[in-house]
């Protein structure tokens, strides 16, 4: 009698295919070292695609302030209003009563005007003070910290500081600054 192994292999008519060569498995530490390429890539590209893409916007209330203090053509809403004039017409454009400076002696307005920035409304008024002219633009405040600025760009003084939930920026005449600081209420 004569067994026959079930479990062997049929034989093939070509002949015996060679054994299987068995590979070492991929070093566990490349495969994180692959990922973690892979993920500071992304993360790295997503940070200079939104630095390029989106400007920043520190200081663009500011920067926008000295543009229109030497706008040459300066076109008015209100042209030398009154003081009642010029907190009725602040109210009707904020929505609240905002830190205006008061004209008394030696203070005129010479006019005042509606500006958007960063959509988000704003009021632009020039006073005389003295000799000089200094522009003041006030907008509900945007960021968080309080911050205070004060520099000097060419011949104008800027000074921007917070008063509650107000932004105020005045450009003047760097000359005079210690004039007409005090008048439009710049903090110490």
């Amino acid at each position: 009698m004569k067994l026959v192994d079930t479990d062997a292999p049929a034989p093939s008519p070509e002949g015996d295919d060679p054994p299987p060569r068995a590979t070492p498995p991929r070093p566990e530490h490349r495969r994180v070292a692959v990922s973690f390429l892979f993920t500071v890539a992304v993360l790295a590209g997503t940070v200079i695609t939104i630095y390029a893409v989106f400007p920043p916007r520190n200081g663009l209330i500011v920067s926008e302030a000295v543009t229109e203090h030497h706008a040459a053509p300066q076109s008015w809403q209100l042209e030398h209003p009154t003081a009642v004039e010029l907190d009725a017409w602040s109210l009707a454009v904020l929505g609240e009563r905002a830190p205006l400076p008061r004209p008394r002696g030696g203070v005129d307005v010479l006019g005042a005007r509606q500006l958007e920035i960063l959509r988000r409304r704003a009021v632009f008024v020039r006073y005389r003070i003295g000799t000089d002219e200094v522009s003041v633009l006030i907008q509900r405040a945007r960021d968080m910290p309080a911050r205070r600025i004060s520099r000097v760009e060419g011949a104008d003084q800027v000074e921007a500081w917070r008063d509650d939930k107000w932004t105020v920026i005045a450009v003047g005449p760097a000359a005079g600054a210690v004039a007409w600081r005090p008048v439009v209420g710049v903090p110490r």
